[in-house]
């Protein structure tokens, strides 16, 4: 009986520890040299701080988009919506958040420090570019970025893409992917971690109650076929934000680029939020 007791107990000690090695992968940096794609429209290298971005300018400005890329990606991820928006008036702001692209940083926490990244985005925007009318773009921890913190960043519209509802969901998602062996048993052995790494409380990463706060026009983009960030929770995070806001849901999508997986329907839409809600003569 001893022996089992043993034997459990050191079997515990190796989960805890495979769990703990696998929470530093998934906070460790994911820094890498962005490169400008050939196509791109005309840039503007800039650093906000330490924050390495492109500014993408228009001649005769409508308003100014801060495009926030996704967990692990770069502001190279963002470019393509950069091409389509200043095509059609909108200046574009992308930067890469700490510890991501070619800014400097220690981990990766989920939105709560990228979000200090978007409010020196937009004070960027504001005082140095002379931005009246600025939206929010952004895509997953993007979007998380753009609402959490002590508040969500001070912009005239939201355009949130595949947002996840809490951070203790998102883990279980992502586990779901990998095991089917109850994932929602295992899942605390990661999200837990994150106060201890991150010295970021759960109860600041929570998206779902962040939008309650906004006081600006959201739009929701939401694959149904995600399984990241499922379609549920998103309708979570539509109902509790206040209006205006609008849900646009892709048929078949997964949780992936949502701009290149239907570029016509997602076009349209984010044209016609900007069109409704941004001044178009700042």
């Amino acid at each position: 009986m001893k022996k089992v007791g043993c034997l459990l107990c050191a079997l515990f000690a190796v989960v805890l520890g495979a769990f703990w090695l696998l929470g530093s992968k998934l906070s460790s940096p994911a820094n890498q040299t962005v490169h400008l794609p050939a196509d791109a429209p005309t840039v503007e290298n800039v650093t906000i701080n330490t924050i390495s971005a492109w500014y993408f300018p228009v001649e005769a400005r409508k308003a100014c988009v801060l495009l926030l890329h996704g967990n692990r990606g770069s502001k190279r991820d963002m470019v393509e919506r950069a091409k389509f928006l200043t095509t059609h008036g909108y200046a574009a702001l992308a930067i890469d958040f700490q510890a991501h692209g070619e800014t400097p940083g220690e981990h990766l926490s989920y939105g709560y420090l990228e979000s200090h990244n978007a409010h020196s985005a937009v004070r960027y925007l504001k005082e140095t570019k002379a931005c009246q009318q600025i939206a929010a773009l952004g895509v997953s921890l993007g979007g998380a970025a753009a609402i959490l913190g002590e508040r969500a960043v001070p912009v005239d519209a939201y355009i949130l893409e595949s947002v996840y509802s809490s951070i203790e969901q998102a883990v279980e998602n992502r586990l779901a992917l990998y095991s089917r062996h109850y994932p929602s048993a295992l899942a605390p052995l990661l999200y837990e971690q994150i106060p201890l790494r991150l010295g970021v409380e759960l109860h600041q990463l929570q998206p779902a109650e962040a939008v309650k706060h906004l006081n600006a026009p959201v739009l929701f983009i939401q694959g149904d076929k995600d399984k990241r960030t499922f379609l549920y929770e998103v309708l979570m995070l539509f109902d509790n934000a206040p209006e205006p806001k609008y849900l646009n849901v892709m048929e078949g999508a997964a949780h992936v680029d949502l701009h290149q997986f239907n570029t016509h329907q997602y076009e349209t839409t984010v044209l016609s939020f900007l069109a409704k809600h941004l001044d178009q003569n700042p």
